[in-house]
């Protein structure tokens, strides 16, 4: 179905919905990780076209643009599971957990369409393969993925064994991907949707 939104005001709403994921990820990195089914939400109104509800990157005609990429690249030879977007930390209070790179060095371009639908960024010990959009789609949708997890099995300092859920801080560095990308993109002049004065 066709936007019945002109363009400033879709240009507009993908702002705002930018500066939304900004001030939710804030609020994740000082603790409250229930925000990240909202960060979910406000990424899939961007990029997931779903029946006759079209994302408003397909609105702006926007799909041409160029997103950044952190993730590593996958080695089938590996056998252990692959975590594409997260490195492994270790803290004293804590002990061994993943965490978001948020690191813009580590950023590749890649196509919007290879970023969000093509591109694994987990496979589980299984061999599942997970993309960015089956991530986002499941968080926004409050779905909890079904991963197999051994082997995310880590110690905590006092010795106890525990999963690591890794999906939080996947959705983090996705929401730092997007956010960072769009920070570089002029969206009145990039989009190829045609507007009359």
């Amino acid at each position: 179905m066709k936007s019945t939104l002109k363009k400033p005001e879709l240009i507009s709403q993908l702002t705002q919905y930018l500066k939304d994921i900004d001030l939710l990820c804030a609020e994740y990195d000082y603790g409250n990780e229930t925000v990240v089914n909202l960060v979910a939400g406000k990424i899939v109104a961007i990029f997931h076209n779903a029946g006759n509800r079209k994302a408003l990157l397909s609105d702006l005609k926007l799909g041409h643009i160029l997103m950044y990429c952190s993730s590593e690249i996958y080695n089938p030879k590996n056998l252990s599971n692959f975590m594409g977007l997260l490195k492994l930390t270790h803290s004293v209070e804590k002990g061994w957990n993943y965490a978001a790179k948020l690191d813009r060095s580590e950023l590749k371009i890649v196509s919007t369409e290879n970023w969000w639908s093509n591109k694994k960024i987990i496979i589980d010990s299984d061999g599942n393969a997970f993309t960015r959009a089956k991530v986002i789609k499941s968080a926004a949708g409050t779905d909890s993925l079904v991963l197999n997890t051994s082997g995310w099995k880590i110690k905590s300092i006092e010795g106890n064994k525990g999963i690591v859920n890794p999906i939080p801080e996947t959705i983090r560095q996705i929401a730092f991907e997007v956010v960072t990308c769009f920070r570089d993109v002029d969206l009145n002049q990039e989009s190829k949707l045609y507007y009359k004065l």
